[in-house]
């Protein structure tokens, strides 16, 4: 790849030119995916890029993994959309509920009306 700023050869994987310092490619600022400068859309959460400035503010690796957002189905989408939906929002109440303290006694009493003696 050449620097877009000087055509200096730069090698793959680099941020920033070797030459020049010019920025190689963008970090999104929701996720800290490394995208190409061109790109307008993040390439690991689909955000949109806008006017993201190419140096990160987080480096990816410190950057702390954000779920992309998930959108509703289409009311035309069918069942098999809608129940996906269904286990998305299963699978996040669970995440929510499982980050709770438990703090729930439970005697031997209530575990035999439960079970029956």
């Amino acid at each position: 790849m050449n620097c877009p700023h000087c055509k200096h050869p730069c090698a793959d994987g680099r941020n920033y030119c070797g030459a020049c310092g010019s920025p190689l490619v963008r970090f999104c600022p929701r996720c800290g995916f490394r995208n190409g400068l061109a790109d307008h859309y993040c390439g690991g959460c689909g955000s949109p890029l806008g006017d993201a400035p190419p140096r990160p503010e987080l480096r990816p690796s410190a950057a702390r993994p954000v779920a992309p957002a998930v959108p509703a189905p289409a009311p035309d989408a069918g069942p098999a959309m809608a129940g996906m939906a269904d286990l998305l929002e299963a699978a996040r109440e669970t995440e929510e509920v499982a980050q709770q303290d438990a703090d729930v006694k439970v005697s031997q009493d209530d575990i035999d009306s439960l079970f029956g003696d």
